[in-house]
């Protein structure tokens, strides 16, 4: 997956763009739903080029297994709520 498509996905998700360049702030980061971690953040700041590896000092051990977790997580709000948009009451209808 590409940066921009991350991006994308983060900022839906969050609703939040107020960082450099448009990326959601780590406050609105931590609302998403499930386990989301302070490895789950270092491995977006890594990600979005904020920092280097060497700097972080909270990453687990596979950074890039996170940011698709997180993108997992904000795709399927995504779903989630156009469904709700749409008046959609069962899962499978959509």
């Amino acid at each position: 997956m590409n940066k921009r498509e991350f991006k994308r996905a983060l900022v839906s998700a969050t609703m939040c763009n107020v960082q450099h360049d448009g990326w959601p702030c780590g406050t609105c980061f931590f609302t998403l739903p499930g386990k989301i971690t302070n490895k789950d953040w270092q491995s977006v700041l890594l990600f979005r080029g904020d920092y280097k590896k060497e700097d972080l000092d909270n990453l687990p051990k596979n950074p890039q297994k996170a940011i698709e977790k997180i993108y997992n997580i904000c795709k399927n709000m995504s779903k989630l709520l156009l469904r709700e948009v749409r008046g959609d009451k069962k899962e499978g209808k959509g």
